[in-house]
């Protein structure tokens, strides 16, 4: 079983001197090519003659040269695709993983999908049986949002440190993800960045926060502007470092944004709101009566705290819909990016097998012995309960 396992491993690693095939492959046919007509000029001249061994010595270096050349360009190959192994493992490790939380989190696994099949035949039978939330199928765009704290990470490390070993197809699906990840970004930024927080970052820096940075005597000779001067820089980067914190870790990114539907239903909702938008009739909007409009400034600044607060609040509110509708395209943009990445990977030896194993399970029957297994565990579990729900139901 070893030996048998090391052969494999060994096979893998063998395949990476074959990809890509379209040199090797044009080496080949121009090798034939050349060699034919070179063939059929022998053919057609007379043995002995002076042109008659010239052709048969560039036959003959012709055939040398091919051989000579397929065996470097393979070893080319071998090497540059055993380095791009190493340098790309994390690459190829974040796709793989999302491949996989995709399928399990969409209920397409042979498990997952026996486990449905049970419950479906517990509620066709009568049973009743809450699923609760997080048990819930996920769509494409809840299960890229989720996973774009871990993904995006690697994507940027590997788009700007490693092109030379990415295919012209990863490397514009790659920038394809990172600018719709700068626009998610952009939008959590700048909700962020309206709270107050920002400013008291601007209004009220902490200049205490400048003793840990700078000694004593320096700070006693600093003039007033320049200290002011010098904390709201350092509060603004301790702002910068806040949202950064947010956006790399998905439980606080999902408290932050747990007022927004970044899903298949925040796209369909916002649409349905344009819709009605457009189906209503033009009516002219009313004259405003600016005397009735207050135009003093708050007394002091607790009070104008208080308003923008409120402000705040409300232009969150409006803007929840537009918010969500933004950043789920973008998400469902990532996630169709990120299936042509594993189709590109697909191609390529070693890692494409292991892709191609996940991508292929949704389609798998539940014939497998876990998978049968699975499905008896969890209909005799429905079944006990069914039987129970109609005892009740009866007395």
């Amino acid at each position: 079983m070893r030996f048998k396992n090391r052969f494999n491993e060994t096979l893998r690693f063998l395949s990476f001197a074959f990809y890509p095939k379209t040199t090797l492959v044009a080496c080949v046919i121009f090798s034939v090519i050349v060699v034919t007509i070179l063939g059929v000029a022998m053919a057609l001249t007379p043995e002995g003659s002076g042109f008659y061994n010239i052709v048969f010595a560039l036959t003959t270096g012709a055939v040398a040269s091919f051989f000579v050349s397929f065996v470097v360009e393979l070893s080319n190959n071998y090497r540059h695709n055993k380095l791009a192994w190493y340098e790309l493992k994390e690459y190829y490790s974040t796709v793989m993983d999302y491949e996989s939380h995709k399928q399990i989190m969409m209920k397409l696994t042979p498990h997952r999908r026996a486990e449905k099949k049970a419950h479906e035949e517990f509620v066709a039978a009568g049973g009743i049986e809450e699923i609760d939330e997080y048990d819930q199928p996920k769509d494409i765009i809840q299960i890229t949002w989720e996973r774009l704290p871990k993904m995006m990470p690697i994507f940027k490390q590997t788009f700007n440190d490693k092109k030379q070993f990415l295919s012209d197809i990863e490397i514009d699906e790659l920038q394809s993800v990172i600018s719709e990840y700068k626009q998610i970004q952009s939008f959590i930024y700048r909700r962020i960045m309206m709270s107050p927080m920002y400013y008291d970052a601007l209004n009220h820096p902490d200049e205490n926060y400048l003793a840990s940075i700078y000694p004593n005597d320096v700070l006693k000779n600093m003039p007033t502007w320049i200290r002011k001067s010098l904390s709201s820089a350092e509060s603004q980067k301790a702002c910068e470092r806040y949202v950064e914190a947010i956006l790399s870790d998905f439980t606080l990114l999902s408290q932050y944004m747990e007022n927004y539907e970044i899903s298949q239903e925040g796209i369909d909702a916002y649409k349905d709101e344009l819709d009605k938008a457009e189906a209503k009739v033009e009516v002219e909007p009313e004259d405003i009566d600016y005397d009735d409009v207050d135009f003093s400034e708050p007394e002091d600044e607790e009070m104008f705290r208080r308003q923008s607060e409120i402000m705040d609040k409300q232009m969150e509110q409006e803007e929840i819909p537009f918010t969500s509708w933004v950043i789920s395209e973008s998400c469902q943009k990532i996630a169709e990016s990120i299936d042509i990445l594993e189709q590109s990977i697909m191609k390529k030896p070693y890692y494409g097998m292991m892709i191609r194993y996940f991508s292929e399970s949704a389609n798998k029957p539940i014939d497998d012995i876990m998978s049968i297994g699975t499905y008896e565990h969890e209909k005799r579990r429905l079944d006990k309960k069914l039987k129970k729900q109609m005892e009740l139901r009866e007395k």
